[in-house]
């Protein structure tokens, strides 16, 4: 027997969307307000339940506007049932891209042979928790004098990553690393040359493309080239720098093939770093834990990759690119999940090139207004 109710469905908004709903909400203009409040009767009357994270809360409490914000506030609030990505801590709080890459890792070190699909399979059966949207927004505005500055601070420091990891400053991502594994090190004033070199072409990069909000682009190379030729002066005692590059980078040199490129080598440091970071949760042996779960072979891994190979690059590299690519992890997870122009561009192109991407991505959408929001979900 065919059982009469529908299952509900998990919807992910654009942090965009739940801004124009706001201000729709409250808009001069009857046609705007028609369609906001149409949207709104879909998430409170209809199997659409709308999923939350930490992100969506972190791009709207620190909207420069403090009466959108206060709208914002009192449009979630008027949800009776919302989903937020469960939080381990317990604390109440919408769990971040951190829970959820910390629950895919466990699931596929539990799992050796999991495939992606299997790890979002598993993950998904406890990744969100229902509640209210007054009590989802209750413990951001009880913290929200103390939020608010951490919120400023991160945004300011994700324009900083993206204009950092955008750049090619360095220009040999192509080249294969076994090049350098027995090479010497240059002469210090070499040394310091090429750094003067490498540091100017990542200025210029960063003034040309960077986001507009960083104050000072100067600083921001200035400070990450500092880091770079601290690290190369501690290289000096070395016998073999290279090695001890793959060290700090925590690559085995058993990992390595005559292919292997630095661009390779640089993603998987980039992963292990924050495979360390998770780990601080799970506490799983280390060296199994980073031989045995790699990037792609968890779903959110998979989507980061794929946005940033195929996501087409924009003339100014904005810091809302790290939230966007944060947010689009939740495709693997939410029945519908909107996304901005960009991103969703850079998925169907990736789902064309990428044969894992489409067998953790579920559906995803673009919309301009309300209105095609609402299409979308009623088609």
């Amino acid at each position: 027997m065919t059982s009469p109710l529908k299952r509900a469905r998990f919807v992910s908004l654009d942090s965009s969307h739940l801004v124009n709903l706001a201000r729709g909400l409250y808009a001069p203009d009857a046609a705007t307000r028609t369609a906001a409040l149409a949207l709104m009767e879909v998430l409170t009357t209809g199997n659409d339940i709308l999923v939350l994270s930490f992100h969506h809360f972190q791009e709207l409490l620190v909207y420069g506007d403090a009466r959108v914000v206060a709208e914002q506030v009192r449009v979630l609030e008027a949800l009776p049932l919302v989903a937020l990505v469960t939080n381990q801590r317990g604390d109440g709080v919408a769990g971040s891209i951190f829970e959820l890459q910390v629950a895919e890792v466990l699931a596929a070190f539990r799992s050796p042979n999991a495939t992606p699909r299997m790890v979002r399979d598993a993950v998904a059966r406890g990744i969100f928790r229902l509640t209210s949207g007054a009590e989802a927004v209750r413990v951001f505005q009880r913290e929200l004098p103390l939020l608010q500055p951490e919120f400023v601070r991160m945004a300011a420091r994700s324009r900083e990553i993206v204009a950092i990891a955008q750049s090619d400053f360095t220009g040999v991502a192509h080249r294969k690393i076994s090049e350098f594994l027995s090479g010497k090190l240059r002469a210090p004033l070499d040394i310091q040359r090429h750094i003067s070199r490498l540091g100017a072409a990542l200025e210029s990069d960063i003034q040309q493309h960077g986001d507009q909000k960083i104050p000072d682009k100067t600083a921001v190379s200035a400070a990450f080239m500092a880091d770079i030729a601290e690290r190369g002066r501690a290289l000096a005692g070395s016998d073999n720098p290279g090695l001890q590059i793959l060290a700090w980078s925590d690559v085995d040199r058993d990992e390595i093939t005559p292919d292997t490129t630095i661009g390779e080598v640089s993603d998987w440091a980039a992963f292990r770093t924050k495979l360390k970071q998770m780990n601080g949760a799970l506490n799983l042996p280390w060296q199994e834990l980073k031989r045995s779960v790699s990037e792609n072979r968890i779903p959110s891994g998979i989507i980061d990759r794929a946005l940033k190979r195929f996501r087409p690059r924009s003339a100014e590299w904005k810091g809302s690119d790290l939230i966007d690519t944060h947010l689009a992890c939740l495709a693997s997870y939410c029945d519908i999940t909107f996304m901005d122009k960009r991103t969703h561009e850079g998925l169907q192109v990736a789902r064309r090139k990428m044969k894992d991407l489409d067998s953790v991505l579920r559906r995803v959408e673009k919309a301009k207004n309300m209105r095609v929001v609402i299409e979308r979900l009623t088609r």
